[in-house]
């Protein structure tokens, strides 16, 4: 990630690509991610739900969502859904002997209904354990051979337009 004037800027190969999304389990595949488009379409049909119902954004509805003192029952449910799809995704990580300890916490942007400061920074240093481990594979693989140098996107795209030049000039 990169800055613009003072707004972070994504790139998606810096970060997404990267990121190390749980894999599926061979012999859990009935049940894993199934349960986590599930509780994840809930939450969002909630949400919309919870917005179209207050006549209200999202910023406004997670304002609520992260005040202590809001206890409307549609709140509440919210951060119940918050906390199964939390839990969700720690499984699909095979984390299920985190303590996530959702709850109102102190943060950097003042109280937030979150996980624990302390299940936070473990989350954190188990993600980077395993980029780290995924790049060790990788490595074994010869995905990062260091000899090898990669190709540019430039010559990529000049290589297959020549490419399609043959191709099509084969065809008359």
């Amino acid at each position: 990630m990169t800055t613009h004037e003072t707004r972070n800027t994504y790139f998606s190969e810096e970060a997404f690509e990267t990121f190390p999304f749980p894999t599926p389990d061979p012999l859990d595949l009935s049940t894993q991610f199934p349960t986590l488009n599930t509780i994840g379409e809930t939450y969002y049909t909630h949400r919309q739900a919870v917005m179209r119902d207050r006549q209200e954004g999202l910023t406004k509805t997670y304002n609520r969502f992260h005040d202590a003192n809001e206890k409307a029952s549609d709140i509440q449910k919210l951060r119940s859904l918050h906390i199964e799809m939390d839990q969700a995704v720690a499984a699909a990580y095979g984390w299920q002997d985190l303590d996530l300890g959702h709850g109102f916490h102190k943060t950097k942007q003042g109280s937030r209904y979150t996980i624990s400061e302390t299940a936070r920074r473990e989350v954190l240093d188990r993600l980077l354990e395993l980029n780290h481990q995924r790049y060790a594979e990788e490595v074994a693989q010869g995905l990062h051979d260091k000899g090898k140098k990669k190709k540019s996107k430039t010559s990529k795209t000049k290589e297959s337009k020549t490419v399609d030049k043959i191709k099509q000039g084969e065809l008359f």
